[in-house]
């Protein structure tokens, strides 16, 4: 009976002109996510810097809102009361610690964004210094090796923290990396490892 066959066929694919199966959903569509996925172009993080640089002001605010936040939530008695009222900070939502996390949180995540840029701006100081040294006629095409590369970075990184805060930054940012590599070096003895 072709009603009993057409019952028992319901879960079964669709065939083509030729009798072979069709997965059905094989073309179905799939939501990507871009930050992950090559098909959706190459993130230029100065463009992207251009184009939402405003979120950046909109963070620095919340920052400053946060700490007012904060010592609000610090001062005791009448004077935090009346700090907390003004704010509108209600007793029952939120709390010190809630905002202090959020604050930290914030802070770091401005602190990473600025390494990145002086990051990002250091390797692109290099690229132009090669490019013009190409086009002055001083050297012909020209590859650097990566650990060439590495020393022009940290070079153009260190006159950038020297244009940003002089040069104690530049000795501060300097012992700074002494001390992790002593620690990491430190690590890495086997005395350390023994214990």
């Amino acid at each position: 009976s072709s009603k009993r066959r057409d019952y028992f066929a319901r879960g079964r694919p669709d065939l083509n002109s030729s009798g072979i199966g069709v997965a059905i959903g094989a073309n179905k569509y799939k939501s990507r996510d871009p930050r992950m996925e090559s098909l959706s172009g190459h993130l230029d993080d100065d463009t992207f810097d251009k184009r939402y640089g405003f979120l950046e002001e909109v963070q620095d605010k919340e920052i400053d809102q946060l700490k007012l936040r904060v010592n609000a939530w610090k001062k005791s008695g009448k004077k935090g009361q009346k700090e907390r009222k003004r704010l509108g900070i209600i007793q029952d939502v939120g709390c010190l610690e809630d905002d202090q996390e959020e604050l930290t949180r914030l802070t770091q995540e401005r602190a990473e964004r600025n390494r990145a840029k002086v990051v990002r701006g250091a390797k692109h100081a290099v690229k132009q210094k090669i490019r013009e040294d190409v086009a002055s006629g001083k050297r012909g095409a020209y590859y650097p090796k990566k650990s060439e590369l590495k020393r022009m970075e940290a070079e153009a990184k260190y006159e950038e923290i020297r244009k940003r805060g002089g040069d104690d930054a530049v000795d501060k940012a300097i012992s700074k990396r002494r001390k992790k590599n002593l620690s990491k070096a430190a690590k890495l003895m086997p005395s350390h490892m023994a214990k």
